[in-house]
């Protein structure tokens, strides 16, 4: 229960960030270097570990984060929206190809909480992005 109280309080302190990174990135203004320093310090801060993120595919991702099935909504969350951001700015960068296999995993993770799950209202529901990802997905 600390953890996931923990994390939330951290996505409510990285909210204005998230959110900024995430218009940055859209509006093609976001040094990559930048993008990827202020995403691994978030999930630094947050106990997350990108490279080990990353060196799983979707699946082994899922079962290292949850490995008895309990999943922690906000770690979720967080995990998968950090990936989706280092992907957007990817695929910014090499000609819309990059990211593609962070948005696989942002994908895997955003899929398994309940569709309308946000940890704000600011945020884009757990629904919303994963449809969005999809979409990413589908465009290459």
């Amino acid at each position: 229960m600390y953890q996931r109280d923990y994390v939330l309080r951290l996505i409510e302190q990285f909210g204005r960030v998230l959110v900024a990174l995430r218009n940055r990135i859209l509006r093609r203004e976001a040094d990559a270097a930048d993008v990827r320093a202020e995403v691994h310090e978030m999930a630094r801060q947050a106990g997350l570990d990108l490279d080990i993120a990353r060196s799983l595919d979707p699946g082994m991702l899922l079962i290292w984060l949850a490995p008895t099935g309990d999943v922690d909504p906000p770690k979720f969350w967080l995990l998968a929206e950090l990936l989706y951001l280092d992907a957007l700015q990817a695929r910014q960068g090499t000609a819309g190809s990059g990211g593609h296999t962070d948005l696989e995993r942002a994908l895997a993770l955003f899929s398994r909480l309940p569709p309308d799950w946000r940890p704000f209202d600011e945020f884009a529901s757990a629904g919303e992005r994963a449809g969005e990802v999809r979409r990413l997905l589908d465009e290459g």
